[in-house]
């Protein structure tokens, strides 16, 4: 199994509707990408202060590493990654950390 994590530094315009909105049509992925296996997002509640901007993640499971990368390219993916993703960050792809590994 491959976990891939995913963190954001949005604008700071953005209304936690517009944040929720992000993730919701991140999830909506599943439907087209049976390859997904889990998903699940959240707001950084972590009391040590050592998230450096990156409020917002998202964790995705899959069953290879093969089918992480059906996912990371499929054509829905890219296309919510340069419509909606990229424009919500503070800046762009270097307002986004990812972190994948081999779950034991």
């Amino acid at each position: 199994m491959i976990r891939h994590i995913v963190l954001f530094r949005f604008r700071p315009d953005l209304s936690n509707t517009e944040i929720r909105t992000v993730f919701e049509a991140i999830g909506a992925l599943k439907q087209h990408i049976p390859q997904i296996r889990q998903y699940s997002w959240g707001e950084c509640m972590s009391p040590e202060n050592l998230h450096k901007g990156f409020l917002h993640g998202f964790t995705m499971d899959f069953e290879s590493a093969g089918d992480r990368d059906t996912y990371l390219h499929h054509v829905r993916h890219e296309a919510l990654v340069a419509d909606i993703i990229l424009p919500s960050l503070e800046n762009g792809s270097e307002s986004a950390m990812v972190f994948d590994y081999a779950m034991s």
